[in-house]
């Protein structure tokens, strides 16, 4: 089988790749754990908490100006 002799210019094209690469998978370990707002698909009426194991926990926040259909009138 005839393999093609890499050239200069191909060997840093590669080295460019994986330089790149490795930055972003770098910025992605390092910014991973600023995204603690986020609802999992629920509105913004929902607060979620991610768990170490398992799925999150989410809770609805009450909102106190609304009235409460279930209370006696």
């Amino acid at each position: 089988m005839n393999w093609p002799h890499l050239r200069p210019g191909d060997i840093t094209g590669v080295l460019f790749v994986v330089v790149l690469v490795g930055i972003v998978v770098l910025l992605l370990l390092l910014f991973r754990g600023l995204r603690r707002n986020e609802n999992f698909g629920f509105g913004p009426e929902w607060q979620c908490t991610q768990m170490e194991q398992g799925d999150p926990i989410c809770v609805r926040l009450v909102d106190n100006d609304t009235p409460n259909k279930d209370a006696p009138r």
